[in-house]
């Protein structure tokens, strides 16, 4: 009988044991996380052609999010101001430090860089100079 006692509080230290253990899951990332790009970016200013204004920025969003594929610098955006939105794709080109969109049959390539919670996009507009400076809010 001295057995049997030993034989189940052994079975149920075993139990305990293994019902406690938790899995380890590994919480995956998407390769867009070290650039910085991914969460909401509100317009700061906009120079064209050496020309700043920054007094008609008020309202001028973007926010960039994942796709379902996390092993590609593929994603999701959607832009937002006054009277416009558009949602569309965007892909980072990290070794040319480019930023292709991709929305409405439209596609533009703009350069980019990131510094601490600024984003800038430069490109040309008709044979303009655009430099965009977008400041991270989320």
């Amino acid at each position: 009988m001295g057995h049997c006692k030993n034989l189940l509080v052994l079975l149920l230290a075993i139990f305990i044991m293994f019902a406690g253990c938790e899995k380890d899951e590994i919480e995956q990332t998407d390769n867009l996380d070290p650039f910085g790009i991914l969460g909401k970016w509100k317009l700061e200013t906009k120079t064209i052609n050496g020309i700043t204004d920054s007094s008609n920025q008020c309202c001028d969003y973007i926010d960039f999010k994942t796709d379902s594929e996390l092993n590609d610098l593929k994603g999701e955006f959607m832009a937002t101001g006054e009277e416009y939105e558009t949602n569309g794709a965007f892909e980072l080109n990290t070794l040319n430090n480019l930023i292709h969109f991709e929305f409405d049959n439209t596609q533009k390539s703009y350069e980019f860089r990131i510094t601490d919670n600024l984003a800038t996009f430069t490109y040309f507009e008709n044979n303009q100079e655009v430099i965009e400076d977008w400041r991270k809010q989320e």
